[in-house]
Formats: C-alpha cells, sequence, structure tokens
C-alpha cells in the first residue's frame, strides 16, 4: 500500500514537473492577430469604396455620354446640374400653353371614341340577330326537308316548326 501511495504522489510530482505553467498568450501571436483583423477591416473599406467608385464613374460617364455629349470637371457638377433645372423648368413652362390646347382635342377625341363604340355594339347586335335569323332559316329548312323524305310526319314537323318559330324574335 505504501509503495502504492509512493508511486502515485511520484506520478503526481512528475506531471506537475513535466507541464509548463503558462504565463498567458504569447504576444507575437497576439501581434498577427491584431494585424490580421486590421488587415480584414482594411479589406471591407476598400471594397466598399471601389463599389462606391464604379457607382460614381457609371453615373459621371452616363451624364457625360447621354446628357451633356462632352467631358466636364466632376467638381462643376453642382452648377452643370442647376444649369439642367434652368433648362427644363423653362421648357416646361413654354409646353404648358401647348397642353391646354391637347386637352381640349382630347376630349374631343373621347367623345368620338365613345360614339363610334355604341355604333360598333348596335352593329354587333345586328350581326348577332342576322346570324340567329340564318341559324332559324337552316333549321326551318332541315325540318322541311325531312318532312318530304318522309322521315318525319306532318304532326311532327308542325310541332318542329311552332318550336322554331318562337325562338324567332
Amino acid at each position: 500500500m505504501k509503495t502504492l501511495l509512493l508511486s502515485l504522489l511520484l506520478l503526481a510530482v512528475f506531471d506537475g514537473i513535466a507541464q509548463k505553467k503558462k504565463k498567458g498568450p504569447d504576444p507575437k501571436d497576439v501581434q498577427i492577430d491584431t494585424l490580421s483583423k486590421t488587415n480584414a477591416l482594411l479589406n471591407k473599406q476598400l471594397d466598399s469604396v471601389t463599389k462606391d467608385r464604379a457607382l460614381y464613374y457609371g453615373l459621371y460617364t452616363t451624364i457625360k455620354e447621354k446628357v451633356l455629349l462632352k467631358d466636364f470637371d466632376p467638381a462643376k457638377f453642382p452648377q452643370i446640374v442647376d444649369s439642367i433645372r434652368k433648362t427644363r423648368d423653362s421648357d416646361a413652362s413654354s409646353h404648358l400653353v401647348s397642353t391646354t390646347s391637347l386637352r381640349d382635342s382630347l376630349s374631343i377625341t373621347r367623345k368620338e371614341n365613345m360614339t363610334l363604340r355604341s355604333k360598333v355594339d348596335s352593329m354587333s347586335v345586328a350581326i348577332k340577330s342576322h346570324e340567329d335569323k340564318t341559324k332559324l332559316i337552316a333549321e326551318l329548312k332541315d325540318l322541311k326537308s325531312l318532312l318530304d323524305s318522309k322521315i318525319i310526319t306532318q304532326a311532327e314537323y308542325d310541332e318542329k316548326k311552332k318550336m322554331i318559330m318562337s325562338k324567332w324574335k
């Protein structure tokens, strides 16, 4: 038993000696972690700036090619926008006079359109009525041919004819 206790004590002592007590993280590892985090943040900022640059360059190119049709100094952009606004506002005020006459002609055109629609609707009804009567006449002819060929009797013919004529308006 003494031997067992002595061997356990010796094992505990050797384990304690074998393990180094750590004083904390290595300063080089801390510096590397800090630099890695800083690098990641700077990359995010660079990506953001790159996206903004692409957006503003696209805007500049569009204005240059579609609006002004020439190169311009981006520093003078506010003056260019003010100039475009003045031109737009003056054009809009000159168009107000012509829009009044356009409203009148639009009103007249709407009235004519409504009149034409009512005519087309009445013609559609007449055409439908004509098609219905044409079908009834064809039915009567078929019925008469059945009577003439003695497929149906006179009584049946009279009864069917009465039904067809009731549809006639």
